[in-house]
């Protein structure tokens, strides 16, 4: 479920982050007491809502939203919805003759305003889920970001979760990948869990943790503008597997809604306006990514 990867937009430090990954403890508490700056992570933000360029007899769709997902969708300092997902969604819309109004709502009762029918669909994102599918319609993926384990030193040359026996981890607390690497299902250093991605991703560059593992997408946006830090992404689960496949929930009477979603996604994708839009937010452009998920799910859909 989705929840289990919640996080926060935090503000990123510069003297802790500054310190590199070292292993003293003498380094890592002088660091700490000399951190004062508060950093964060370069958003393009503007005070006013974007105007759409559509006559005012568009029509509107209602798209859902818990904005404490960053980079996915969270409030910038103006109090406005932004994210990848806010700004693909509108996208979408400009693309297929619609408007959108986002609605904030808190992730445990977003399902809720979808099946009384208060609003059209959801941009949060959902990974793919069974469940999912029986109730609501599901739009083509959108965010090929399986999760991943993330790291500094190359000498630990993690390629498969085999690789971990003499791996610190740090993860968010009640995760699946804390679940994960605690089940003793892979055999790991120790497993050390934070409240937020952000204070584990901090950990890792203290040298206090050897790798974190999380989302991918939420780990990529937190080290986009932290390049000093060199971070190499393994990413643990398939494109095909549905942890990978994030998609639009979208209400399960509406198929014209879910026609015009995956058409207006199908045309981003080759315009270039995906492109810049994954650069954007990940710090790469998942193009190329997302066709080869989209091709894998088509072959296995095949009869």
């Amino acid at each position: 479920m989705k929840q289990l990867y919640r996080v926060l937009p935090v503000a990123l430090s510069v003297g802790l982050f500054g310190c590199g990954n070292t292993n003293t403890t003498t380094q890592q508490s002088t660091t700490a007491q000399e951190s004062t700056t508060p950093v964060a992570p370069k958003v393009i933000e503007t005070e006013e809502e974007p105007v759409s360029k559509l006559p005012d007899t568009a029509p509107v769709v209602t798209v859902a939203s818990d904005p404490d997902y960053a980079p996915y969708v969270f409030k910038n300092e103006y109090g406005n919805m932004t994210g990848f997902e806010i700004e693909l969604v509108r996208s979408i819309g400009e693309d297929q003759g619609f408007k959108v109004e986002n609605y904030n709502h808190k992730w445990e009762f977003i399902y809720d305003v979808l099946d009384t029918k208060k609003r059209d669909m959801i941009a949060a994102g959902i990974p793919y889920s069974s469940e999912n599918a029986s109730k609501y319609l599901i739009s083509d993926p959108y965010a090929p970001l399986p999760p991943t384990v993330v790291y500094l030193d190359d000498s630990l040359n993690i390629k498969s979760l085999n690789d971990l026996s003499n791996v610190k981890i740090g993860t968010t607390v009640n995760t699946i990948e804390y679940d994960l690497f605690s089940s003793g299902d892979f055999a790991v250093k120790s497993v050390d869990s934070y409240d937020t991605i952000f204070q584990a991703v901090q950990a890792l560059a203290q040298g206090k943790v050897d790798a974190v593992a999380g989302d991918s997408g939420v780990l990529r946006y937190t080290l986009n503008d932290l390049p000093e830090l060199k971070p190499i992404f393994f990413d643990y689960r398939e494109l095909n597997e549905p942890a990978s496949r994030i998609g639009y929930v979208i209400d399960k009477d509406q198929p014209e809604l879910l026609a015009k979603v995956n058409a207006g996604l199908k045309n981003l994708k080759e315009n270039g306006t995906y492109a810049t839009l994954t650069t954007k937010w990940f710090g790469k452009d998942l193009t190329a990514d997302v066709l080869e998920q989209e091709k894998i799910l088509e072959a296995a859909s095949a009869p």
